[in-house]
């Protein structure tokens, strides 16, 4: 069971379902990609704190960054691959590597210092644009 903020994301499209089956298609796309550890959300009401963490970050970065909510039944198979050791978590891939995991729920300024290093300000260009 998914939390609302999780549920809403999921319906409005800004965050994508992911499996064993689209994982790859979808980290081969251009840009920073989210990929997004929840763990049961039934037992972890923090999953929907981080998601709406995320729901901003991915506002303030539109157009720049990808997320996806890997399948609860995914997650202990791919959390090794993505080094991923807590539930919920964030981890930032780019070009198949993973670049900083963002364990549980943190403070907002968190968050921000993270996609900050590699994507810059959110209100300026970003690092990936400055380097096509």
């Amino acid at each position: 069971m998914n939390s609302t903020a999780i549920t809403d994301m999921l319906e409005r499209g800004v965050l994508q379902s992911l499996d064993a089956a689209n994982l790859d298609d979808f980290l081969a796309g251009e840009g920073l990609r989210v990929l997004f550890f929840a763990g049961d959300g039934s037992r972890r009401s923090d999953a929907q704190d981080v998601a709406v963490a995320l729901r901003e970050v991915l506002k303030d970065y539109r157009g720049t960054v990808t997320a996806g909510l890997l399948k609860q039944s995914e997650e202990a198979v791919l959390q090794s691959r993505f080094r991923v050791l807590a539930f919920p978590s964030l981890a930032l891939v780019l070009g198949g590597e993973t670049l900083e995991v963002i364990p549980g729920v943190r403070d907002w300024s968190d968050y921000v210092q993270a996609f900050r290093r590699y994507l810059g300000d959110a209100a300026g260009r970003s690092k990936l644009e400055n380097q096509a």
